[in-house]
C-alpha cells in the first residue's frame, strides 16, 4: 500500500523546467513530423517520375511538363479569376469550360501508382516510429538504469506514431460532432483503394500507434518523468499544430513562393 502511494506521488510529480523543454520539443517535432510525412509522399512520387512540390501541410505531384501545359494554364487562369467565388456561383459557361478542361487534363495525365504515393506518408511516419523503438530497445538492452540523450531521441522518434492516433481520433470526433461521412486522410484513401471499408486501415494504424505510444510512455520512460512528459507533450503538440497550420506554416510557405 505504501509502495503504491509512493509510486503515485512520484508519477504526479511535475518538473517545471523539464515540462517546458518537452513542450518546446513537441512543438518542434510536430512541425518536423508533418514535413517528413509529406517528404515520404514526395520520395515515392519522385521514384515514379513525377514532379513534386512541398507545402506546409501537403504536397502535390504531377507528370513532367504538367505545369506548362496549355490546358493547365487555361484552367489556372479561370481559378485566378474565380477562385474566391463559390463554385456553384460561377457563370454556367465558365463552369462548363472548367469541367471540360478538367476532363481533358485527367484524360491526358492519368496518374499511375497514386496509391503508392499515398502510402509513402504513413509508411515514413511508421518507419520513423519503428526506428525510434529500435533505439530505445537497443539502449534498454545495454543499460537499464540510465536515460540519456540517445534515449530521448528514440522516444521522440517512436512517438511519431501518435500521428496515426491523432488522425483517426480527429475523424471520429468529426463524425460525432459534425456528422461527417467521408474523409480525405491518407489512411482512409488507402483503405478505399484496397477495396476495404474506409475505417479499416485508419483503425488498424491508430491501434498500432496507440500500442507503440503506450509502450514508450508507460514502459520506457522512467516513472518520475512520465507525468511531466505527458503534460508537456500534450500542450506542445496542440500548440505546435495550431501554430504551424494556423499561422507560421502558411506564412513561411507564402514567403517562399
Amino acid at each position: 500500500m505504501v509502495l503504491a502511494y509512493i509510486r503515485v506521488m512520484v508519477f504526479f510529480q511535475l518538473y517545471r523546467k523539464f515540462t517546458c523543454w518537452v513542450f518546446l520539443a513537441f512543438v518542434a517535432f510536430t512541425v518536423i513530423g508533418t514535413l517528413t510525412h509529406e517528404l515520404g509522399h514526395i520520395a515515392v512520387a519522385r521514384l515514379l517520375g513525377y514532379e513534386t512540390e512541398l507545402y506546409y501541410g501537403s504536397m502535390t505531384y504531377h507528370p513532367k511538363g504538367y505545369m506548362e501545359d496549355a490546358l493547365v494554364l487555361k484552367q489556372k487562369e479561370i481559378l485566378e479569376k474565380y477562385g474566391n467565388v463559390y463554385y456553384k456561383e460561377w457563370p454556367t459557361d465558365v463552369r462548363k469550360r472548367f469541367e471540360n478542361l478538367n476532363n481533358q487534363i485527367s484524360e491526358k495525365y492519368k496518374k499511375i501508382g497514386s496509391i503508392w504515393v499515398t502510402l509513402g506518408g504513413p509508411l515514413q511516419t511508421l518507419l520513423t516510429a519503428f526506428i525510434g523503438l529500435w533505439i530505445v530497445w537497443w539502449r534498454h538492452s545495454k543499460s537499464r538504469y540510465t536515460f540519456r540523450f540517445l534515449d530521448w531521441i528514440g522516444v521522440f522518434l517512436a512517438l511519431f506514431a501518435l500521428r496515426e492516433v491523432f488522425n483517426t481520433v480527429s475523424a471520429i470526433v468529426e463524425v460525432f460532432l459534425f456528422g461527417a461521412r467521408g474523409f480525405g486522410g491518407d489512411e482512409f484513401r488507402i483503405s478505399l483503394s484496397l477495396g476495404f471499408n474506409q475505417w479499416v486501415i485508419p483503425l488498424l494504424t491508430a491501434a498500432l500507434g496507440c500500442l507503440i505510444s503506450c509502450y514508450v510512455l508507460f514502459k520506457v520512460l522512467p516513472l518520475r518523468y512520465r507525468f511531466s512528459f505527458i503534460i508537456g507533450g500534450l500542450l506542445g503538440g496542440l500548440v505546435g499544430f495550431a501554430t504551424w497550420f494556423g499561422f507560421f506554416g502558411p506564412w513561411l510557405f507564402n514567403l517562399k513562393n
